[in-house]
């Protein structure tokens, strides 16, 4: 094949992003709730969350399941699923203007399961073929796809409050449904793996052997799971991610509670909010940057050192502004960095050509993290917390940051003698 015929790699990266920005729509869910709690759907603040909750949790399940059908066909095809369900689950939620008091039951179905389906079968496939363009150095092109998905509310809550006083928020759904439809399904197909001949142009800075280089051999998924790395790598994911959606999940609070935020100063607790949004949404690409620079033990070492920095010197002191914005900014990054480094890891440790498959296995990491640290946040915050609850849950997540930290430190790369594993296929790109 000529070269020529053969595509820009860089334009799966923007596809990659802006198929991200729509996905990420999810994390405006609290602009869309207050229409809902209000008549003729009257939702309770309980219930309204339902819908959220029930997309996050399929969105983790279905991601897995994508995975290994990108990994049989390939790309487009689980992308334009992902298309179709995602849009589908928007227009139906139009239901509610139809039936008001099944509101709750409408947005569960349509928004959080199909919906919540597309989500998770349109997240892997960018992830998947930015991997396979960039074999050698993942980490920045990764860092800038999934980039889209942490900056999304931030562009799309505000074109969601004005379609939702424009027009009605039952049509606000039926809007987003039609444009996503349209939007992803253009962006899906474009998404393909390179030529079976293709092969990435070599560079200096990736001929060095290095005990975090690119791994020459590809590992099915199957192989990946007997060895030592998988288990210790998941762990860690679940440790460095479920403590940032700890606090993403508590920032609004931390912010009135420990800082004092509040009456005039509640702008500085919602500014709290979208810093810490946007410090998620760059830390990925730099994260991944860095990634590529230094290697994945030793970056996942930087990202757990600050974290645990975080949770043991800044946040417990947080009842100045200074100190709750540093502890933020670098929390976020850090928390995003995450959805960057780990997919670059899995590349790295077990070869670009399996990253869809691979990847969507790991992910359910962050799914039980997303669960496990919360809750146990909850637990100690109580129905009143004190400033002492909080300290004492940045101390216990502070805890499980130390088992991540031991964790990296005794992690090695497979295929080095340590797993006995057959011999996996040998890279097409290396």
């Amino acid at each position: 094949m000529a070269e020529e015929k053969v595509p820009s790699r860089w334009m799966f990266v923007v596809a990659g992003f802006i198929i991200n920005l729509c996905l990420g729509t999810i994390y405006a869910w609290s602009v869309f709730r207050p229409a809902l709690q209000q008549a003729p759907y009257n939702l309770t603040p309980a219930e309204s969350i339902v819908p959220f909750s029930v997309f996050l949790l399929v969105f983790g399940v279905t991601f897995a399941f994508s995975g290994r059908m990108v990994g049989k066909v390939g790309p487009r095809k689980p992308a334009l699923i992902g298309a179709v369900l995602l849009g589908l689950g928007y227009l139906l939620s139009y239901g509610i203007a139809l039936v008001p008091p099944a509101a709750l039951y409408i947005t569960v179905f349509a928004f959080g399961l199909i919906a919540g389906t597309g989500c998770g079968f349109a997240y892997n496939p960018p992830i998947a073929t930015v991997s396979r363009w960039f074999p050698t150095k993942p980490g920045l092109p990764l860092g800038l796809t999934v980039m889209g998905f942490g900056l999304s509310a931030l562009i799309t809550a505000p074109v969601v409050i004005f379609l939702r006083d424009a027009y009605g928020i039952a049509n606000t759904f039926l809007i987003l449904g039609v444009a996503f439809s349209i939007l992803l399904s253009l962006l899906g197909s474009l998404l393909k793996f390179p030529p079976a001949d293709w092969k990435q142009a070599p560079s200096s800075a990736s001929s060095s052997r290095k005990a975090w280089a690119v791994n020459s051999l590809d590992f099915s998924t199957d192989q990946m799971v007997r060895t030592t790395v998988f288990y210790l790598t998941w762990l860690i994911y679940l440790v460095g991610a479920g403590s940032g959606l700890m606090v993403i999940g508590n920032i609004a609070q931390i912010a009135t509670d420990v800082t004092g935020l509040k009456g005039e100063l509640v702008w500085m607790a919602t500014f709290a909010v979208q810093a810490l949004a946007m410090a998620n949404a760059f830390g990925r690409p730099i994260m991944g940057k860095i990634c590529d620079m230094i290697g994945p033990r030793a970056t996942l070492l930087s990202m757990l050192v600050l974290q645990l920095a975080s949770l043991l010197a800044l946040f417990p002191y947080a009842t100045s502004p200074a100190f709750l914005f540093l502890a933020v900014a670098i929390f976020g990054a850090m928390f995003g960095g995450y959805l960057a480094v780990m997919p670059t890891m899995v590349s790295y440790f077990f070869g670009a050509k399996n990253v869809g498959p691979n990847y969507g296995l790991y992910f359910s990491a962050y799914g039980v993290g997303g669960v496990v640290l919360p809750m146990l946040m909850s637990s100690v915050l109580g129905a009143n917390p004190t400033y002492g609850n909080y300290v004492q849950g940045f101390y216990i997540t502070a805890g499980f940051t130390v088992v991540g930290l031991v964790l990296t430190l005794i992690m090695k790369p497979p295929g080095i003698g340590q797993d006995k594993v057959p011999r996996p296929e040998q890279s097409a790109t290396s």
